[in-house]
């Protein structure tokens, strides 16, 4: 145990009593005499309340969606996937020409020129060939002391998978490894613990403010409906778009020069991103200036008062116009959809607008195909009066407020699609050509190697 010793203290003894002072006795002169009236008294409830910050209202929230920073994120996201797709078009020019001239007498391809298109997609058609049947000629020696029945199966099954590949043009080889992303974030989309982190980064929601969402939701599909129609119409007008980037690409060159292209996979990508960030952009734009401002616009003439209209939960709670009839109701499911998209961050996604303007480059390129909907009766229609009629759905549903569809991302795409069948060939020929010294000097050093021709022995 422990004990503290403290000094004695003359009263303590018990000779002698403690001295006597009354309550109001103060020692010192200095302290204040403490008055009841000088307390100041506390503040009610009602005050306290009078003093918190107001809540800005859900009229002001709506209104001020912004849009400049989407704007400036859009632009430069779209000039840095053209720059990108075209240094990789030289990059893949000057490495294929290192190759023919390594060995032009296997390509028919003269040194002394640049090879021609026709010939670079020669050359990269037989390579690929001859890459795919040395990993066939490896896995058969693999495979010595397997069963012949099943090294037959195994076999038949890598030529069953490669042989489309290789027999298929690169713009569908890069329309199936955009499809094959897609799927795997759809994947993603059905794990459960990563639902909030795939609503919050794979949609794009305009109240939430976010730029990143316009890149990432182009390539998120939570539907697998959704999910496949896509990846089928990807694969079908993104082939066709990209032949028809080939040929108008070829007409300019006429006009300008010789710059050979050795693969469209590069720009179809780059094209492709840079819809699907711009019709995102029409899409954003759209709702924050023109669909939420209306919405806000049904409410006060439906009257209801601007009180009511307060972020939250209240607001969804308390949205409800005091006037009856259509105009309530209508205002009533309106703020309400507006009121879900801010309180649970749901929003579009998809990469349908990138689609429309492949869409509209196949629709402009070739006038005299045509499609079959996937929906009955499974008539085949023009292409172009297909795609006047779904534009026209669009339109109608962007007028409406039809919510099952983003209509203004569609409209979007197809507008952006229509801009690159007229102008985008001339740009991606620009882009080729200002990037080219700079490709030729990161990669040129091999091609001035071998660009002698070998000894002709007799």
């Amino acid at each position: 145990m422990l004990w503290t010793l403290r000094p004695l203290r003359l009263w303590s003894l018990p000779c002698r009593p403690p001295p006597h002072r009354p309550f109001s006795f103060t020692s010192s002169r200095r302290l204040p005499n403490v008055l009841a009236e000088s307390i100041p008294k506390p503040p009610s409830f009602r005050e306290e309340v009078a003093k918190a910050k107001k809540l800005p209202s859900f009229t002001d929230a709506v209104r001020n969606v912004p849009i400049q920073n989407q704007v400036l994120f859009v632009v430069a996201g779209s000039a840095g996937a053209l720059v990108l797709g075209a240094h990789l078009t030289n990059y893949e020019l000057f490495k294929w020409w290192t190759f023919i001239a390594s060995s032009p007498q296997d390509h028919g391809a003269h040194v002394n020129r640049p090879p021609t298109t026709e010939e670079l997609a020669r050359a990269k058609y037989y390579a690929f060939g001859r890459r795919l049947q040395g990993t066939l000629a490896s896995m058969k020696s693999s495979m010595e002391q397997f069963p012949e029945t099943l090294k037959a199966m195994v076999i038949w099954s890598y030529v069953q998978v490669f042989q489309p590949i290789l027999n298929a043009s690169e713009g569908k080889r890069m329309c199936w490894a955009i499809g094959a992303l897609n799927c795997a974030i759809w994947v993603a989309w059905r794990v459960p613990r990563w639902n909030a982190l795939m609503t919050r980064s794979f949609t794009h929601n305009p109240l939430s403010g976010k730029s990143y969402t316009l890149f990432t939701s182009m390539f998120s599909h939570e539907n697998i409906f959704h999910l496949g129609f896509n990846c089928l119409a990807l694969a079908s007008f993104g082939a066709a778009a990209s032949q028809q980037l080939m040929i108008r690409y070829r007409k300019v060159e006429e006009e300008r020069g010789i710059l050979s292209e050795p693969t469209p996979k590069w720009h179809l990508l780059a094209l492709f991103i840079s819809a699907g960030l711009f019709s995102g952009l029409v899409s954003h734009v759209a709702y924050a200036r023109w669909r939420y401002p209306r919405v806000i616009a049904q409410l006060r003439s439906a009257g209801t008062s601007s009180s009511t209209l307060r972020a939250g939960s209240s607001a969804a709670s308390s949205s409800a116009p005091s006037a009856s009839g259509a105009a309530s109701s209508t205002a009533k499911t309106a703020v309400s959809h507006v009121v879900r998209e801010a309180k649970e961050g749901t929003g579009s996604l998809g990469s349908s607008g990138a689609i429309y303007a492949l869409f509209a480059i196949t629709a402009l390129g070739f006038p005299d195909a045509e499609i079959t909907f996937v929906i009955p009766p499974w008539i085949p229609v023009n292409i172009q009066t297909g795609f006047g009629a779904l534009v026209a759905i669009d339109l109608l549903g962007a007028l409406r407020g039809w919510r099952m569809f983003d209509h203004f991302a569609h409209l979007g795409g197809a507008l952006f699609g229509v801009f690159w069948y007229y102008c985008g060939a001339q740009i991606w020929y620009e882009l080729r050509s200002w990037d080219l010294p700079v490709a030729y000097f990161l990669h040129g050093d091999k091609l001035k190697a071998v660009r002698k021709p070998p000894a002709v022995t007799a």
